[in-house]
């Protein structure tokens, strides 16, 4: 009888022991599931490399310094022959000039104010033209940029002596504005004795100062450049010049690429870049020469009629070729497993483990790039549920997720 009893508890002890294994081993499962949602991204293959723009330029000669005031800004368009900048002789010429140009602004305001005047708009008009340029000031200083507030303000203070005026005010306006005319062509007189301006060269885009490599870097040697002449580009001694006018309505960029990358831009006429030091985003240039070298190196010699500022002011610069983009779901590494000799990723659908077998069209060592399937039960599809971490994964196995 004792020996029944021994074996019963025995038997209901090993049952209990099992029970216990087995809710571990289902706890233990649980516990270790980790799943991510599979995201479609984008991702793109580059070639980096370091080179030279070059630009046909002619020297806008002349002394640049604090005596010169410049009429246009850089990277603007300009014609032969247009005045680009004022020289003055003295500071009692540079004066004279500042104090001209106040003059024709305060005139321009109150030639403003009289035409609202003697137009007959009325007040509501008027008060709806300031409430909108002050909208327009407002917004600009809420999106931090000061800068573009100049002509709303100025606006706003010709619509305000516009709302003060009345018929009464006519003649004081008149006068006012003859008086300013008179002290202006009596200034200008004075600025030009003590000034001279100076003007284009040649049409194209200006751009104030020089850097010595105007005619170290011109079009003319495009097909002569090789990678060892790149390495060795000294600018010329700098002479006394107020800037260089961009001619031919282009620019070029050549960099040396080792002979591998430059396979990778074989057979394309066209190749997407970015300057990541300018900031102008990605374009489109013309590929006009690709040729390599016996030392294992190669040059590559882009064209683009893009013309902005940084284009036209930098010379050295870093350069990110794009050479491929791929767009895919985003798979981490550790997902990836096989079952019966096919790759692929668990996904836990519900609380069902399911097997997705993949094909991956990019990879680096924490990810690949997987095509999007037509449909979640065709394939990987987006969002599914990619189990990264987990033990005992198999087809069809449910599990609970706390």
């Amino acid at each position: 009888m004792k020996r029944k009893i021994s074996i019963l508890l025995t038997a209901l002890l090993v049952i209990a022991l099992l029970g216990y294994t087995g809710y571990q081993v289902i706890e233990n499962l649980t516990r270790q599931i980790r799943t991510v949602d599979a995201l479609e991204v984008t991702v793109e293959d580059k070639i980096s490399a370091t080179g030279w723009f070059i630009r046909g330029q002619t020297v806008v000669e002349g002394e640049a310094g604090s005596s010169a005031e410049y009429l246009v800004s850089d990277g603007e368009k300009v014609s032969k022959g247009e005045s680009i900048a004022v020289f003055f002789s003295d500071d009692g010429a540079r004066r004279t000039y500042d104090s001209v140009r106040t003059l024709q602004n305060r005139l321009a305001a109150l030639e403003y104010a009289y035409s609202m005047l003697t137009s007959g708009t009325d007040s509501v008009k008027l008060d709806q033209l300031i409430f909108d340029d002050m909208a327009a000031i407002s917004a600009a200083l809420a999106q931090g940029d000061p800068s573009r507030i100049g002509g709303d303000y100025a606006a706003v203070q010709q619509l305000i002596v516009s709302r003060s005026g009345s018929e009464a005010d006519r003649e004081v306006f008149e006068s006012r504005i003859s008086e300013l005319k008179s002290q202006i062509d009596e200034q200008q007189k004075q600025v030009l004795s003590g000034s001279s301006r100076l003007k284009a060269p040649a049409s194209g885009y200006f751009v104030s100062g020089t850097d010595g490599y105007e005619s170290v870097l011109t079009p003319a040697m495009l097909d002569e450049i090789t990678p060892a002449m790149l390495d060795g580009l000294r600018p010329e001694e700098v002479t006394e010049a107020a800037g260089t006018v961009t001619t031919g309505f282009c620019w070029y960029y050549a960099a040396a690429l080792t002979a591998e990358q430059a396979t990778a831009l074989q057979q394309r006429s066209t190749a997407r870049i970015d300057f990541p030091e300018l900031g102008g985003g990605e374009i489109t240039a013309d590929i006009v020469r690709l040729q390599t070298y016996d030392d294992g190196r190669a040059v590559l010699v882009l064209k683009s009629d893009r013309m902005n500022p940084e284009y036209l002011t930098a010379r050295q610069q870093d350069i990110d070729i794009i050479t491929d983009v791929y767009t895919g779901l985003k798979v981490p590494t550790r997902a990836l497993r096989q079952n019966e000799g096919r790759w692929g990723v668990y996904v836990l659908d519900g609380s069902v483990v399911t097997f997705k077998p993949v094909s991956w069209i990019y990879q680096t060592e924490s990810y690949y790039l997987v095509p999007t399937a037509e449909s979640a039960k065709a394939g990987l599809y987006r969002y599914d549920r990619i189990i990264v971490q987990g033990s005992g994964l198999e087809e069809n196995r449910v599990v609970s997720r706390k």
